[in-house]
């Protein structure tokens, strides 16, 4: 048995569509009695109903790791953030960035305007949020800025680990990335061997922990260098995978 963990935006989604050659793809590869899921920095409401009628799951890393669900979404593993540190982090950060709150599942936001296919409930008070935080994100606008940021984050955050994705900041209870997510995804659905693809800084502690690893040529040197393969598709990627 085959499994895949795959990035989500930028990786599985592009401009709010998905490629037909992966859809066919991925079903060909689960018919056969593989396994193909998510590894994002998106919580679980930000893409289940979007991508439910195109593609069926096997499994969810979601919220850079924080949150592993199995196929019948299920929670098997969780890494939260306390309502307190999210309230210093928000008073922080707030007046020079919108951000976002992973938890109970969503996203909680005071931003009011549309964010495409993320769900997302707009909240008027930090009180608002409810059920564990997972994850926090904002954008930094530019690369450059990102780097920065998660570097101011991680000196007067020690609890916490910053993730750049481009111009974004996911962050997240210190330790945690989607490299524990795919050694919590192994260990608790007791797989041999998974493999990965992304195409964003904050999937190389992923790539780095995956068996087979896949980027695209587009990506940033620091993933084409280190990964196993760079493909075209996650198609392309999933085509290698079963002639293995």
């Amino acid at each position: 048995m085959k499994v895949l963990a795959s990035d989500y935006d930028g990786t599985l989604l592009f401009n709010e569509q998905f490629k037909e050659g992966d859809l066919k793809k991925i079903k060909e590869f689960q018919k056969v009695g593989n396994l193909f899921g998510l590894c994002s920095g998106r919580p679980f409401k930000g893409i289940y109903e979007f991508c439910k009628p195109y593609i069926d799951f096997d499994f969810y890393i979601l919220c850079t790791g924080a949150l592993v669900l199995n196929k019948e979404r299920e929670v098997i593993y969780k890494s939260t953030i306390s309502k307190h540190l999210l309230h210093e982090f928000y008073d922080c950060y707030q007046k020079d960035y919108d951000i976002f709150i992973q938890a109970n599942m969503q996203i909680y936001t005071f931003l009011k305007e549309d964010l495409g296919s993320m769900v997302r409930q707009v909240i008027t008070s930090l009180d608002e949020v409810e059920g564990d935080i997972y994850g926090l994100s904002m954008n930094a606008k530019t690369d450059e800025n990102a780097r920065k940021v998660c570097l101011d984050i991680e000196e007067h955050f020690p609890e916490l680990t910053a993730h750049q994705n481009k111009e974004f900041i996911d962050i997240t209870e210190k330790g945690c990335s989607k490299g524990l997510g795919i050694l919590k995804l192994k260990e608790l659905m007791h797989l041999e061997e998974v493999a990965g693809i992304g195409d964003s800084y904050n999937d190389i502690p992923m790539l780095e922990t995956v068996d087979h690893s896949f980027t695209f040529p587009t990506s940033p040197e620091s993933l084409t260098s280190i990964v196993d393969d760079v493909v075209d598709s996650v198609e392309e990627a999933l085509d290698i995978l079963m002639k293995e």
